[in-house]
């Protein structure tokens, strides 16, 4: 991403309840974020990871994974076993992620805003 491209998902409307959320932190002036990370499950069933006043710099191929691990700092890698939701849809603004029937929720702690291709952690959400 090389200009600040903002996102604006709706909440969805089927009866979301949050089993877990957390704020996003700042590595350093360079990797930084701000918002919060809350997962949803939905009264079919669905579940969805939503962002929510999110806000963090922009980089190539950033995308949201899930993680069971908290990196602490920009370079440790997420562990091997992380899930990934896919590319991040803007650096700013309020979005959705649909995390797959298979996923047990149980193994992750965190969402990590990870760019690809350098293997850095832009910022990270520890779930509580």
């Amino acid at each position: 991403m090389e200009d600040d491209t903002e996102a604006t998902d709706d909440m969805p409307e089927a009866g979301p309840t949050a089993l877990s959320t957390g704020a996003f932190n700042t590595f350093d002036p360079v990797h930084r974020g701000d918002g919060t990370a809350t997962i949803y499950t939905l009264e079919d069933g669905s579940r969805v990871l939503r962002l929510e006043d999110f806000a963090t710099s922009n980089g190539p191929q950033l995308h949201v994974l899930l993680t069971g691990n908290v990196p602490p700092n920009i370079r440790q890698s997420p562990d091997e076993g992380y899930v990934d939701l896919g590319p991040l849809k803007g650096n700013v603004g309020n979005q959705n992620y649909v995390i797959p029937d298979d996923v047990d929720l149980d193994d992750y702690v965190a969402v990590v805003i990870y760019c690809m291709p350098f293997h850095v952690n832009f910022t990270v959400a520890e779930l509580g």
